[in-house]
């Protein structure tokens, strides 16, 4: 046991990465359980009229892909299932629709999604909260072009929705991890037009958003990996965030494991 106590830490550092890897490419499964805030977010987006219209805005770049990018690609899928057409674009975050324009294209296009009619990538628009109140007037004067500059106003599923308006899109759907973020979409969009808001954010920021929806400014709340987990789950696509879970679980046993071996070491020694 005093052997184990003066175990090199490099050794330890070692066994963690090994863990990593092995769960990486040899998924343990371990149960997840799903909480009533991600069930609730879910509910809200399943729950839109049959043919719904919904605007998704991934406000993030790289730096947020860890938690977010899982939380994407299941609304995708999720809405795509559902056959809502969906307007995807957002305001300041310039590198997030670069980075996200081929995750939408594939998963869309598995589910025989035609642009300009089923959905539309409109870009990242510079204002931020400027942009988004003339988003609320006229989408088409507000954007002018969509993601590939081609004019706005030709394709047919802009002709469904001159504005943002509560008549016209059925649910924001907000990603966030700064500022513009959902709290801006709250003030702007959502507050003064009616539309529902979904929101899902990186783990260190779900206190500040949850009385939000403690108070039903936020129809639903998605908090960091563990809720993008319960999320994939719900919607039966588990991918990156179930994953990473595993991760999570296995290096939480080894510490605990260390921690138990380490006191039992400790009371050891002192008892000789």
């Amino acid at each position: 046991m005093e052997r184990l106590m003066k175990i090199d830490r490099r050794i330890i550092y070692l066994i963690a990465a090994a863990l990593v890897i092995l769960t990486l490419f040899v998924p343990l499964g371990l149960p997840v359980k799903i909480s009533d805030m991600t069930r609730g977010a879910y509910s809200a987006i399943e729950n839109l009229p049959d043919g719904s219209l919904v605007f998704i805005a991934p406000m993030y770049d790289p730096g947020a892909r860890g938690e977010l990018d899982p939380m994407f690609v299941a609304m995708l899928h999720q809405c795509a299932k559902r056959g809502y057409k969906m307007l995807i674009g957002n305001t300041s975050w310039t590198l997030g629709v670069q980075m996200l324009h081929p995750i939408v294209t594939d998963i869309l296009g598995d589910y025989g999604y035609t642009y300009g009619e089923d959905y539309i990538e409109l870009g990242s628009k510079p204002g931020g909260s400027i942009w988004m109140q003339q988003a609320t007037n006229d989408l088409v004067t507000a954007c002018i072009t969509d993601y590939n500059n081609q004019p706005l106003a030709q394709f047919p599923i802009i002709s469904q929705v001159p504005k943002l308006a509560a008549e016209y899109v059925d649910a924001i759907l907000v990603l966030d991890c700064g500022t513009p973020g959902a709290r801006e979409w709250l003030t702007y969009v959502s507050t003064p037009t009616g539309i529902p808001l979904v929101v899902g954010v990186i783990q260190m920021s779900v206190p500040e958003h949850t009385p939000f929806l403690d108070s039903g400014q936020y129809k639903g709340l998605i908090g960091g990996s563990r809720g993008a987990a319960e999320y994939e789950l719900l919607v039966g696509k588990p991918g990156k965030a179930v994953k990473s879970q595993d991760t999570m679980s296995v290096i939480a046993l080894m510490v605990t494991l260390f921690i138990i071996l380490g006191n039992i070491g400790y009371l050891t020694s002192r008892k000789k």
